[in-house]
């Protein structure tokens, strides 16, 4: 029994026992996962807050710090602070194997400063030695008389443009306002040794200057780069001549396999139905921005069958009051095949000109005034068997101060059942202000 009564008391006294202190939590004592998670969420909402994490102790400004640098911006237009800036990137290298994106800056060549040899060239050193880059965005001056001109780089910011190009993790290229000043051959050497995960390319009036000029013949590449994104520029004859020599089995490119396809100030429907005729099934996303083109004409989608997304914006040449886009539309839809797979229908039109935007000379014309029929044919073509699966058609309407809501609403009601589902958006050009609404 008396054994018994001290198992009861010793179980009684563990029982009420107080438990042991616990040691007082520290935030040195969070697991790195969870602050790298948290980091991560603030380097894309708040990088103030990030900026500030840095600074509360050694162990958070190790982890912290490379989240601030996943995106680094390269230029020469202060030269202290891109000197500085880079010396600091050559010292860092946790910093430099943090770095996805890259974004290289170059004035025009008449405003860079003396010591723009030595910047240069700090920047291929910095370009060279990260590891692990997902893409890469060249920017030059578009209009100038001193463009950066691929001919006058110097070798060693060439060679870290292509090991940059190399890297397995490179995914993305974007070039604007560069001028590839090249031959064809010389054209494909750039590329050559690329990585096979560079699916994503954008190349923008980059053929200006001498190109074509001194063509050579061309073999077929060993070893060719399948795209899955293209963004082209389609503006001057010079760009037609490009977009020919793309399609090509010469090129360095294979677009047998492009998903998406963007072409940007396109004046020349032959040379997108020649990529679109190219490309043929595998396009599922097509975007063209229309600057001008002919009458009667069009762009060619019949191979494209398994076409998901168009869409389709007009320049300020094309206007509902003088020159509508609608009878182009209807004529590039009603290329596509019976059988095709268009699931959404994006459109942005002007209703009226830029210069009507002085409402005391050129007052806003009433809605009634506007030819409603080239609405009801679009109606009738999106009403047709072959686009029974399109779900989605959304039209933004620029203009400078009518009525748009009525305008919509009258366009809408000679549209049909069709245009019972279109979603309508409404952009002042000559404001900010977007408003979103769909007519009742």
């Amino acid at each position: 029994m008396f054994r018994l009564r001290q198992t009861w008391l010793d179980l009684l006294q563990l029982l009420t026992a107080s438990p042991p202190p616990r040691p007082p939590l520290s935030i040195a004592a969070l697991p790195a996962e969870l602050l790298l998670a948290v980091f991560a969420s603030l380097a894309d909402d708040d990088a103030a807050a990030l900026r500030a994490c840095t600074l509360v102790c050694s162990e958070w400004r190790a982890l912290a710090q490379p989240r601030l640098f996943h995106e680094i911006v390269l230029s020469t237009e202060d030269m202290r602070k891109s000197i500085a800036f880079q010396q600091f990137m050559l010292a860092s290298p946790t910093i430099r194997a943090a770095v996805r994106a890259v974004t290289v800056h170059f004035p025009d060549l008449d405003s860079w400063a003396p010591d723009r040899r030595r910047a240069a060239n700090l920047m291929a050193d910095v370009l060279e030695l990260l590891p692990r880059p997902e893409s890469l965005r060249l920017y030059g001056a578009r209009f100038s008389d001193y463009r950066i001109k691929w001919s006058r780089l110097s070798n060693h910011l060439k060679n870290s443009i292509r090991t940059l190009l190399h890297r397995p993790s490179m995914t993305t290229l974007l070039i604007d306002g560069w001028v590839l000043d090249v031959n064809h051959p010389e054209f494909n050497t750039i590329f050559a040794d690329a990585s096979r995960n560079l699916t994503s390319i954008s190349l923008l009036d980059i053929s200006d200057g001498i190109w074509g000029v001194h063509d050579v013949p061309s073999a077929i590449p060993t070893r060719r780069l399948a795209l899955d994104k293209l963004t082209v520029t389609n503006t001057f004859s010079k760009d037609v001549k490009f977009i020919e020599w793309l399609s090509r089995p010469e090129s360095i490119f294979d677009l047998a396999q492009l998903t998406a396809l963007h072409v940007v100030e396109s004046r020349d429907d032959a040379s997108v139905s020649l990529l679109t005729s190219l490309i043929g099934p595998s396009l599922e996303h097509l975007e063209v921005n229309i600057s001008y083109t002919p009458q009667d004409s069009s762009i060619g989608l019949s191979t494209c069958t398994g076409l998901r997304s168009l869409s389709l914006s007009f320049g300020v040449f094309y206007t509902e009051l003088y020159y509508s886009s609608l009878p182009w539309i209807c004529a590039t839809l009603d290329t596509l095949s019976p059988h095709n797979a268009l699931s959404s229908l994006s459109l942005s039109l002007y209703i009226t000109h830029p210069r009507n935007t002085n409402a005391r000379v050129f007052p806003p014309p009433p809605v009634g005034r506007f030819n409603y029929d080239r609405w009801a044919r679009l109606g009738a073509v999106l009403r047709g068997p072959k686009f029974a699966g399109l779900g989605d058609v959304r039209v933004q309407l620029v203009h400078h101060g009518i009525d748009a809501r009525g305008y919509s609403q009258m366009a809408a009601g000679r549209m049909g059942e069709v245009g019972e589902r279109v979603r309508w958006r409404f952009l002042r050009d000559d404001s900010p202000d977007v408003e979103d609404a769909t007519p009742t």
